[in-house]
């Protein structure tokens, strides 16, 4: 009896899953999903990646731009390249977006922030600080198993 529960819950959680998104047809099928969001509005999914305090994907409103995405996703970290981030667009041609938010910032020009399309995948990569932390953190590991090792097997 659970079970024949279980399957009725999935399945009415499945139909109303599917009644709330709408497929957007290309010319390759269903690519992305839009939804409504709660007060109405047109919602695309986009994600992002890097240096932001809490990655993933979200559902935003359509006319979300870059600088709402990383304020949705807590902005962006002490470590963030804001000179190099990259927009990954597959839909409806594969390309690359390459942007410079500082220069945004340092103008104010908004023609400087592209439009987020449904889809998108927005990388923020570290800064030059950022790598030389990581590889002395390394660094600094592997000299405490050296010296692990010293202690150990050669003293």
């Amino acid at each position: 009896m659970d079970r024949v529960c279980l399957f009725i819950f999935l399945s009415t959680l499945t139909l109303f899953s599917v009644s709330v998104g709408r497929a957007q047809q290309t010319d390759q099928g269903a690519q992305y999903y839009v939804f409504l969001g709660s007060d109405k509005e047109l919602q695309m999914n986009v994600q992002i990646w890097g240096q932001v305090l809490r990655p993933g994907m979200y559902s935003v409103p359509q006319t979300t731009d870059l600088v709402g995405l990383i304020s949705f996703a807590g902005g962006p970290t002490e470590y963030a390249n804001l000179n190099n981030i990259r927009i990954v667009r597959t839909n409806p041609n594969p390309r690359v977006l390459k942007v410079n938010l500082k220069a945004y910032m340092d103008t104010g020009d908004s023609k400087r922030q592209p439009v987020l399309k449904p889809g998108d995948t927005v990388v923020i990569p570290g800064s030059l600080f950022y790598g030389f932390s990581r590889f002395v953190r390394v660094v600094a590991q592997l000299a405490i198993v050296a010296n692990v090792y010293y202690l150990f097997f050669v003293r």
